[in-house]
């Protein structure tokens, strides 16, 4: 297992079990192809970071809609 999906599952750990589900959810979309192909800008990606680094999350359903903006 690569180092930036070791810190990733390390941080959802940390998560409340509400948010552990929501994160389940997500990867588990992604495995089964589910997820398209996601395009981020680099504007997109500096608020996320932001957002994680503020401890800020979104909830599954902020989530999903969210992602589901870039599907193909």
């Amino acid at each position: 297992m690569n180092k930036q999906l070791t810190d990733a599952i390390a941080r959802i750990r940390e998560l409340p079990e509400e948010r552990q589900e929501g994160a389940a959810v997500l990867l588990n979309d992604f495995l089964a192809g589910e997820s398209g192909d996601i395009e981020l800008s680099p504007e997109q990606i500096a608020e996320i970071e932001l957002a994680l680094n503020e401890n800020e999350y979104a909830t599954e359903e902020e989530a999903k809609a969210f992602f589901a903006q870039f599907k193909k």
